[in-house]
């Protein structure tokens, strides 16, 4: 017997309710998982229950008749959709989904990896949720959607375009709607490889060994032509196309099988796929050379700003460094004062504090050199066993910094667990009727000695539960 739209406006009352559900239950994992991750992975979750004129035409658009299995037959009738941040934020909550007690998985369809014709990307899950209503248990199926902010951005484009032509999308629109979908996913590749690069140590040290890797190149480019490595590496490097870099090396004399255009179309560092008609950092090799190199090199916009700096420290020449040691020695006042206010207040407490734990732990506390870093220096770094990372770093270079506001990153285990604010504040000098200098107010350092103190205790609370741990694994 068919249902009538009244009937099924009854029907669809229990689906709105599992909607709220599931809802209130999706929307309490954002805090859990920004506290985790210490950023946003969910940015909002939508909702909706498809309406009883929907269902009809669905059914009749496939041939199912309206009676009461068709909730058997359409099982996105309540519908969410959670948007994250990043590509590899999918993953993890398609994860969480699945090891949930309260859900069973039904049927997975993942557009990420294998995209729609159209271009559509998303992780679709069906869902069975037992819940209770006035009339007792139930067990109803919902559709879950799992899809980045861009892919979010280019289907609801194409949502509009859907409407205004119905089905039958002009060939032109269709193909630049898939052209555009593929500019997206590779635009949330890089962004995903970017908040890798400054968030991970394990990134950043990918970066510095390419950095270094690169240096090396770079020597054997210029030691036959007797060049000064004291040259700006900057001067090698030339803005082009990934098109105009494969006619440079194809005029080159380099052979087109050889090329591998999937493979030249990413950053040789991070790997990241280019836009099309980006624009990229490259090296173009010597005629003679041409034949020698399986891997021409080409860096996103990304990547050459934070190799650059590496390259430009590892290819100063040792006349170079002595320079660069006598300028930090003979550092300005304002450096001078920042050194002594980093030695007093951030280095020696932090570092009396790791002392005392290795002697308690029965560790050893390693503490490694500065030195400059992917987008900043690390001021210190100390190791205390193997279970223990600490570091402090600033994007002040104490080498040619001259600056009156800085910041000092706090790392423990390579994630960041605080951030300080310095300011400095010059003295303030008056003359008198005798042209004589009165000190008013003496110079001084401006920052939250709260926020310090905070971290030094964070920190000292990790060394406690690593002591705690090693002593339970001891009694064990």
């Amino acid at each position: 017997m068919e249902l009538s739209v009244a009937e099924l406006d009854n029907m669809l009352v229990t689906y709105r309710q599992m909607e709220v559900e599931l809802r209130v239950k999706l929307e309490s994992l954002r805090a859990p998982l920004e506290a985790k991750y210490g950023r946003p992975v969910i940015l909002f979750i939508e909702s909706r229950t498809k309406k009883a004129k929907s269902l009809i035409e669905k059914a009749r658009r496939y041939g199912w008749p309206v009676n009461g299995e068709i909730n058997n037959h359409i099982k996105d009738i309540a519908g969410l959709r959670v948007i994250v941040q990043h590509l590899d934020d999918i993953a993890r909550v398609v994860s969480i989904l699945k090891n949930r007690r309260d859900l069973r998985l039904v049927n997975e369809k993942d557009f990420i990896r294998s995209a729609k014709p159209s271009g559509y990307r998303s992780h679709h899950l069906i869902v069975e949720y037992d819940m209770y209503t006035a009339d007792g248990a139930v067990s109803l199926f919902a559709e879950i959607q799992v899809r980045t902010v861009g892919q979010h951005f280019w289907a609801v484009l194409q949502h509009s375009m859907m409407y205004k032509y119905g089905l039958e999308v002009p060939a032109h629109i269709a193909e630049n709607l898939r052209l555009i979908a593929e500019e997206t996913n590779k635009a949330d590749e890089k962004m995903m490889v970017m908040r890798q690069a400054v968030s991970k140590d394990l990134e950043t040290d990918q970066i510095r060994a390419y950095a270094r890797h690169l240096a090396g190149i770079l020597r054997r480019l210029e030691a036959p032509m007797s060049k000064s490595l004291a040259v700006d590496p900057a001067h090698h490097f030339e803005t082009m196309t990934i098109l105009e870099l494969s006619f440079q090396l194809g005029r080159r004399g380099m052979h087109p099988q050889s090329l591998r255009p999937q493979e030249l179309a990413r950053c040789s560092c991070c790997k990241a796929p280019f836009l099309l008609h980006e624009e990229v950092r490259a090296i173009l090799p010597r005629i003679d050379h041409v034949q020698s190199i399986s891997d021409p090199v080409r860096l996103c916009n990304v990547c050459y700003s934070l190799v650059l700096p590496i390259l430009r420290w590892e290819l100063a020449p040792a006349v170079e460094n002595s320079r660069q040691q006598r300028e930090l020695e003979e550092a300005g006042h304002l450096n001078r004062k920042f050194q002594q206010f980093y030695g007093e207040k951030i280095q020696t407490p932090l570092l009396t504090r790791l002392q005392k734990a290795s002697v308690l732990m029965g560790e050893h506390l390693t503490v490694c050199p500065a030195n400059l870093n992917v987008g900043a220096v690390t001021l210190l770094k100390a190791k205390l066993g193997d279970g223990l990372s600490v570091q402090v770093a600033s994007d002040w270079d104490p080498q040619n910094a001259e600056l009156e506001n800085l910041s000092f990153y706090f790392k423990v285990n390579y994630r960041v667990v605080g951030r300080l604010a310095v300011t400095y504040h010059y003295p303030e000098i008056e003359w008198d009727e005798f042209h004589e200098p009165e000190l008013v107010e003496p110079e001084s350092f401006g920052y939250d000695e709260l926020e310090l103190e905070r971290i030094f205790t964070q920190i000292d609370g990790t060394l406690r539960e690593m002591r705690g741990a090693l002593r339970a694994s001891a009694g064990g």
